[in-house]
């Protein structure tokens, strides 16, 4: 894979996620760590839309860890109800909030947290902090490997390494833009024809000479 490439692309998607960026409750600007850590653990194995129904109401009844804290599970269960997974969830976040003063600020220690894994980690602290991290979710690995196609690595390891490198100053803007690609775009069934990346993505031109 190319430099060439990689730069296209990446200047390609910003521009992109300029035009086309969802608007969701915890995207807006100054969001706190504590309130993005909380949409993003929702966000596993949830539709952003469902999220977005119960995360204003969330944070009205727990704004900060401290509060959340003082919660009872079964207080978190009702709220969250919504979204599924409810009890595993609040337990979850009760141990949390019970066991940390404050988030932890690094991505490995992040992860240390219960229901917590790379990308929840990574996520939080580029989206909240604006930290050079790559966030990696399925949507995001499904996008990867049809633009660049043979140059996506197979292990966990590289793939990360591989983002990492594509992440730019401004990873927020990219990041957030890579995952609203993936899902109006790059979807499962892709819209090829509506995609910047059709005339150097890999996927689309070896489909083109097989049709």
């Amino acid at each position: 894979m190319s430099s060439e490439m990689e730069h296209r692309f990446r200047t390609n998607l910003l521009e992109w996620g300029k035009e086309n960026r969802r608007e969701y409750p915890w995207r807006e600007p100054d969001r706190t760590l504590y309130e993005v850590f909380i949409a993003e653990f929702f966000l596993t194995q949830t539709p952003a839309d469902n999220v977005a129904g119960v995360y204003p109401r969330f944070l009205e009844r727990f704004p900060t860890l401290e509060e959340l804290a003082e919660a009872s599970e079964h207080e978190l269960v009702e709220v969250i109800e919504p979204l599924g997974f409810q009890n595993m969830r609040a337990e979850a976040l009760k141990q949390i909030a019970s066991t940390y003063d404050h988030l932890p600020t690094e991505p490995e220690s992040l992860m240390e947290l219960p229901r917590v894994g790379r990308y929840v980690a990574n996520a939080t602290l580029c989206f909240a902090r604006g930290d050079r991290l790559p966030v990696l979710d399925r949507n995001v690995e499904r996008v990867y490997s049809r633009v660049f196609r043979d140059a996506w690595p197979e292990t966990e390891a590289d793939q990360l390494a591989f983002t990492q490198r594509l992440v730019p100053d401004d990873a927020r803007a990219y990041n957030l833009a890579l995952l609203d690609f993936g899902a109006l775009v790059c979807q499962t069934e892709p819209l090829c024809e509506q995609c910047f990346a059709n005339e150097y993505c890999v996927y689309f031109q070896k489909s083109r000479r097989s049709a």
